[in-house]
């Protein structure tokens, strides 16, 4: 199981063209066939259908303001500039995962970031040899008005991963693994450069 993280993005609409839909061609604005797009999952929303979604999404980033003053929460802090997170799972080219198994591991994806109760849309390419999901995330909580934490994904992500890979009884990718307890070791003996001498 390889975990990538895309950096975050301002456009929900931007995001549900790229990954429910095929890769663009040279010269094309945009494509709307689906053809790589074998199943499309969303959690939190009152639809199955990604256009309608990543409209549902866009509208809660939107009414944020709204949705804290709401739920009591302070509205403190600076505006949130992009909502949208998105990140890849992906199984080594010689699993062949079920949908089922593809959505657990992606819902046990997001609890692990704290995600579980944000808007998210699932979606399975066939366009690669290995099987993979995409997961857009909303990162405003859709009851709170509050933007996710995502400080620390990649490692949550990479961590997760491993013991993914432990429970099933194998670790098929083991460079993955090496390059998170190296991250990790870097960070533990790296001081923080505001650190005071002797702390």
């Amino acid at each position: 199981m390889v975990p990538a993280i895309t950096a975050c993005g301002r456009s929900f609409r931007g995001a549900a063209l790229y990954y429910a839909h095929d890769k663009r061609r040279d010269g094309e604005a945009v494509r709307l066939t689906t053809g790589r797009v074998a199943w499309v999952e969303t959690v939190n929303l009152p639809t199955g259908d990604p256009e309608r979604a990543w409209r549902i999404m866009a509208h809660t980033a939107l009414a944020q303001g709204h949705l804290k003053a709401t739920a009591g929460t302070k509205a403190t802090g600076r505006k949130l500039k992009n909502p949208v997170f998105a990140y890849s799972l992906a199984w080594h080219p010689g699993e062949r995962p079920t949908k089922a198994q593809m959505m657990d591991a992606a819902r046990e994806s997001l609890k692990t970031q704290g995600l579980e109760e944000h808007q998210a849309i699932i979606l399975c390419h066939t366009d690669e040899p290995q099987a993979h999901v995409h997961i857009i995330v909303n990162r405003v909580h859709p009851a709170t008005g509050k933007a996710a934490t995502l400080s620390n994904s990649k490692l949550k992500l990479s961590q997760w991963a491993e013991g993914y890979e432990r429970e099933r009884g194998k670790v098929l990718c083991p460079a993955a693994r090496q390059e998170q307890r190296q991250t990790a070791a870097r960070r533990v003996r790296a001081p923080s450069p505001d650190a005071a001498p002797g702390v």
